[in-house]
């Protein structure tokens, strides 16, 4: 197997939830050898969540493949002496607890780097390090409120809808590891690591460029008002003959050229209601009005296929039985079956970015609690203590 893009460079984790661990999945994924720092009381049942399979999360299993275990106390004195001394040997510190916790412990960035200058520390959490609110707790479903996205599911007197599971988390993990490489490449230039803070309310932030576009330069919260989600007409999901939805987007003058013409409707062209990109825009909903009843008439793939045809985007709404059957998902390589030693087979998410040369892959599955204990503490050298720290609770 070719070697990873990040083969060499260790990654200490301390993490729990999604947004760590994702952050750091990532870049097992890529070849580095990432180390989770993991308590020697946890039960194995509280790693991760619903579903399980023989008492294994597969949330766990999936965030954590490629990736060793280690069980360490950290609250120990011998424990947190051991993790200082991984610490020497790291190029990356990821951690996702509790504001506060890390300072509690001494193992913030201030603390290691005065042992190791070079480390890059990479912090998540609800808010950021700093500001009014870093101090208070803050989660997927906060931020989401927070950052405003939420909001710009409001339609009428409707409450806001649910935007995918752990949004904000998953967006602040790819954020986090943007964040790591790049002090990473600057570190190979310097020598020197630095913190990489990176936020959930950012992330979902950083996902609402055209709501914050409206809002300083449309009259009012434009999208929160009319419940729709960008600025593009038409671009919705319509309901099919066959009951399924189906998802357009022919806002841009050249695709909407082609979407008259292919739906047979060029006597919208000289609509003053439509003759334009921006009076679209401002007059969606009786565009969409006068397209529902014609997608209504016949069955999702019928469109897809006119549609795609003639040069306009246009795609069925998949269920997950849907995606993991695709002809493109499975192509791609982005459903991809594990053996796992007490759950047996499982399928995960793949990698998602390729790499010409040093491509990305999923090599082991996730790692049995302490799997890797031995190893990794052993190679420290603690080999001839390990039967004692194990009696004392410190692994």
């Amino acid at each position: 197997m070719t070697a990873g893009a990040l083969e060499g460079i260790r990654v200490l984790e301390l993490t729990h939830a999604w947004a760590g661990p994702y952050c750091a999945m990532m870049l097992g994924d890529m070849g580095a050898e990432v180390i989770k720092i993991e308590n020697p009381r946890q039960k194995t049942e509280a790693r991760g969540g619903y579903p399980y399979v023989a008492n294994e999360s597969v949330i766990f299993m999936m965030l954590h493949r490629n990736k060793k275990s280690v069980t360490l106390d950290l609250k120990n004195p011998t424990g947190r002496e051991i993790f200082l001394d991984l610490v020497k040997t790291a190029d990356v510190v990821i951690q996702n607890f509790r504001p506060g916790l890390m300072k509690k412990m001494r193992l913030t960035y201030e603390d290691l780097k005065k042992i190791n200058p070079a480390i890059v520390y990479a912090s998540l959490s609800g808010y950021g390090n700093t500001g009014p609110k870093a101090d208070w707790p803050g989660v997927n479903m906060i931020a989401l409120a927070e950052c405003g996205l939420a909001a710009t599911t409001i339609s009428g007197d409707n409450p806001p809808v649910p935007l995918g599971y752990a949004l904000c988390d998953v967006v602040a993990s790819m954020w986090a590891s943007h964040g790591i490489l790049s002090a990473y490449i600057r570190r190979l230039k310097t020598g020197k690591g630095q913190e990489v803070d990176m936020s959930l309310l950012e992330a979902g932030l950083s996902l609402m460029v055209s709501p914050v576009a409206q809002h300083f330069h449309v009259k009012g919260d434009w999208v929160a008002q009319t419940g729709r989600n960008d600025s593009n007409a038409p671009s919705g999901f319509f309901r099919c003959s066959d009951g399924l939805y189906l998802t357009v987007f022919a806002s841009y003058p050249a695709l909407w050229d082609r979407f008259v013409e292919v739906m047979n409707l060029q006597h919208l062209v000289v609509d003053p209601r439509f003759a334009t990109r921006d009076a679209r825009t401002v007059n969606a909903q009786a565009l969409h009005d006068i397209i529902a009843p014609i997608y209504e008439a016949k069955p999702v793939d019928y469109w897809v296929e006119l549609l795609v045809n003639a040069g306009v985007p246009a795609a069925p709404v998949n269920t997950v039985g849907g995606v993991v059957e695709d002809k493109q998902v499975i192509a791609r390589e982005m459903i991809v079956k594990q053996q796992h030693p007490t759950a047996g087979e499982i399928s995960v998410v793949g990698v998602p970015v390729k790499l010409s040369e040093t491509p990305g892959s999923i090599r082991t599955p996730a790692p049995l609690l302490g799997e890797h204990t031995d190893e990794v503490i052993g190679a420290l050298g603690y080999g001839n203590r390990l039967e004692a720290l194990r009696k004392d609770c410190v692994i």
